[in-house]
C-alpha cells in the first residue's frame, strides 16, 4: 500500500510509460494530430521567416507608396492565378474534397489593381514570382496534393488580412470596398470561413503521406513568397528604420 493512503481509498489510474501514440497520465490512447495542427506547427519556422520581413510594417506604419502595394497586388495575383486554375483543373481526389467552398480570389486582385493604378514591382520580386508561378505549375503537373500546401498558405492570410484592411483604408483613404476587394474576400466571416477551410483540410486528407507533402510544400511556400517580399521591400522606410 501507499504510503499515507487509507485502507480503503480508491486508487488512482496508474500512471504509465505508453507506447507509441498513448498517452502517459492515463494510458488511454491519444488524440492524434489534425493535419492544420502539423500545418501549423511544422511550418511556424518558415512562417516566422516570412513575417519578419518588413513589408507588411511599412503598410501598418503609413510608409508603403500606394503603387508597391499595387506591386505586390500584381505579383500575388499571378501567384492566385496559376493556383487557381491549377485547382479547378485538377482530379486529385484530396482536392476535390477541399477546394470546392473556397473563395478565389485572383479576380478581386484585378479588381483591386484597377483602382490602385500602376504597379511598381522591383525586378527581383518579378523574378521571385516568376519563379513561383513556374514551381506551381510543376507541383500540378508531378504533385497535385501539393497544391494544397500552397492553398493553406494563401488561404491563412485572410487572417492578419483583417488588420491590413483597415491600415489600407487609412493609408490610401478608401471609404467602402473599392481597391480592397483582395482582403475583403470574406467580409466579417473571416474566422467562419476558416473553420470551415480547416475541417475541409483536416477530413479531406486522412492519408498521413499526403499531409506530409502538403506540409513541405506549404514551408516551401512561405519561403517562395519571402522571396518575393524581400524583392518588394527595397527601397522601402518600415517604421522606426
Amino acid at each position: 500500500m501507499i504510503q499515507g493512503r487509507a485502507r480503503g481509498t480508491p486508487s488512482e489510474p496508474e500512471i504509465r510509460t505508453c507506447p507509441m501514440n498513448q498517452c502517459p497520465v492515463t494510458n488511454k490512447p491519444k488524440m492524434p494530430e489534425t493535419l492544420m495542427d502539423r500545418l501549423k506547427s511544422e511550418t511556424a519556422a518558415a512562417h516566422d521567416r516570412t513575417e519578419a520581413i518588413p513589408f507588411n510594417e511599412c503598410i501598418i506604419g503609413r510608409t508603403m507608396p500606394q503603387s508597391r502595394y499595387a506591386g505586390q497586388l500584381e505579383c500575388w495575383g499571378r501567384v492566385h492565378h496559376v493556383l487557381e486554375t491549377s485547382l479547378d483543373a485538377s482530379q486529385d481526389p484530396f482536392i476535390k474534397m477541399v477546394w470546392p467552398g473556397t473563395a478565389k480570389r485572383a479576380p478581386l486582385i484585378s479588381a483591386d489593381l484597377e483602382w490602385h493604378g500602376e504597379a511598381d514591382a522591383p525586378e527581383e520580386s518579378r523574378i521571385a514570382t516568376t519563379e513561383m508561378v513556374q514551381w506551381v505549375e510543376s507541383v500540378a503537373s508531378d504533385d497535385p496534393v501539393k497544391l494544397l500546401g500552397i492553398l493553406y498558405v494563401l488561404e491563412g492570410s485572410t487572417l492578419g488580412g483583417m488588420i491590413l484592411r483597415k491600415h489600407l483604408s487609412e493609408l490610401f483613404d478608401i471609404d467602402g470596398e473599392e481597391g480592397l476587394a483582395y482582403y475583403s474576400v470574406h467580409g466579417r466571416d473571416v474566422m467562419p470561413n476558416w473553420k470551415l477551410f480547416k475541417a475541409r483540410m483536416n477530413d479531406g486528407v486522412p492519408c498521413p503521406e499526403a499531409q506530409q507533402r502538403i506540409i513541405d510544400a506549404a514551408s516551401e511556400t512561405f519561403d517562395r513568397l519571402g522571396k518575393v517580399l524581400m524583392g518588394l521591400s527595397q527601397g522601402l522606410v518600415a517604421t522606426g528604420a
